[in-house]
This record gives C-alpha cells, structure tokens and sequence, in this order.
C-alpha cells in the first residue's frame, strides 16, 4: 500500500514539473547591485547597417517635372506602390557584386559599404545633375530576419523598423516556449562571402552591451532547446491532463481495492 501511494505521488510530481523561473527571466543581473541603482544607463555598442551585394534597394526620385523623373524611376505601374514580393523584386536595383548599382540614363552607382542614408546622399548629388528641385528616397527592400527552433510562431519576418533588437525579433516570434535554452540563442550573419554565428545569453544584462543585441537584415536567430526538456503544465493539454489524473485515479482505486480484499 505504502509503495502504490509514492508512486502515484511520484507521477503527480513529474506531470506537474515546471520550467525554473530563474531560467525564464531576460536580462538579469546583479540584484544587490541594482538594489543600490535604481536607474542603469545602457550605452549598446551597435553599427549601422552596410549595404552589400545581393542586396535591393528601392530608389524612387520625386521631382516637380514628373516627365523627367518618371524616366529615372523603376515603377511597376502601381502608383510607386510596393505591392507584394514580386513588385519589390521589380521595383528595386540588385546590388551588383562589383557594389554597384545600375540607374537609368546614369549607369553604374557604386553603393556597397554605405548607409542607407549615405546611399541616399549620394543619389541625390547623381540625380541633381539632371533635376535641379528633386527629392530621393531609399529603402532597404530586403529587410526581413528568420526565427527558428524553440520559439512559438517561427518563421520569417519582415522589419519594418531600421532599429530592432534580439528580444523584438523573437517576440515577432511569439516568444521563445518553455523548452527553450535562453542561455544560448544562436545570431547567424553573413558578412560578405563569411558567414558568421554568435551565441547570445538573453538571460545575462550584459546582453544590452553586446555589438550584436540590434539585428541586422537577412539575420537568422535559432533558439536551441534545453538538453533535458522538462514538462510545464502550460504546455500539456488540459483535456489530456485530466485523462491522465483520471486513469491515475482509477488505476489507485483498483490497487487500493485489491489490496483490501485480500
């Protein structure tokens, strides 16, 4: 009887098994200290974002003379509208691998190792050599991340902030799920022909110091597991949790039974 009780209890027990709180907590960090500061002032190193072959960029040239300005713009017919993957492929300019752009009636911009702000700059000093009154406006069309492993909703992301650091892009994720390793959440960045990866503490602070906290276009962050996956009652059913108690139950009664007939 003794023996038939403590395993049902052990059942219970493993059923119930919740993920460490300490374990699920971004960003911690010396509690004593910051009992002392109330107000911490993070200086995050981060860089901004180089344009690089491969990549599209979309350049649209507003000017007074719409006739001579719809010459030196790639419209697809929809207004300057971007409309879908397929319209920004067509609206953009590839990134040669020379770093260079072709521009209508212009020929080749080089591009590559500048900002999109630089960028910019640039193709206003090339267009006002044609148009006196003009305006351009550059956008990165490729701006689009991918979260993967232990997260709720993976998938692939379009950013539609110029700034966005590593816990919004897993929270356009849905948020790592509770068998998630938030001790190592792997950062891949190509960086011309070299691909690199970077294994980010989410757990540590210090993470908001790090030249990698602010993700960068065409980033992949996968979310590893825990090497042990422990079972959280958030993440088990309740119609299968109560079948479960309920045959436990039965199972209990039937030996409890048995026992004092005999």
């Amino acid at each position: 009887m003794r023996y038939i009780k403590l395993l049902f209890l052990l059942i219970i027990v493993l059923s119930t098994s919740c993920v460490s709180l300490k374990k699920s907590i971004y960003l911690q960090g010396d509690i004593a200290k910051e009992l002392k500061e109330v107000e911490a002032v993070y200086e995050t190193n981060k860089s901004a974002y180089l344009v690089k072959p491969n990549d599209n960029l979309y350049i649209k040239v507003n000017s007074l003379d719409e006739r001579t300005s719809s010459f030196l713009n790639n419209d697809t017919g929809s207004g300057g509208r971007i409309e879908g993957p397929m319209a920004a492929s067509l609206s953009g300019y590839r990134v040669e691998q020379d770093g260079s752009i072709y521009f209508p009636f212009v020929g080749k911009v080089y591009v590559a190792n500048l900002t999109i702000e630089q960028v910019r700059q640039k193709m206003q000093l090339v267009v006002s050599k044609y148009l006196e009154e003009s305006s351009i406006m550059v956008k990165l069309l490729n701006d689009n991340i991918t979260v993967i492993g232990e997260v709720r909703t993976p998938g692939r992301f379009l950013l539609y902030d110029e700034e966005i650091n590593i816990l919004e892009a897993i929270s356009l994720a849905g948020d790592m799920n509770d068998f998630a390793n938030r001790k190592r959440v792997r950062l891949l960045r190509k960086d011309g022909d070299i691909q690199q990866m970077y294994v980010l503490n989410t757990l540590d602070d210090q993470l908001l110091y790090s030249p990698y906290f602010y993700v960068k276009p065409g980033d992949i962050i996968y979310v590893e597991p825990r090497r042990l996956k422990s079972v959280s009652l958030s993440t088990v059913p309740i119609g299968l949790a109560l079948t479960f108690l309920n045959t436990a139950l039965l199972l209990y009664t039937f030996y409890t039974t048995s026992f004092n007939q005999e």
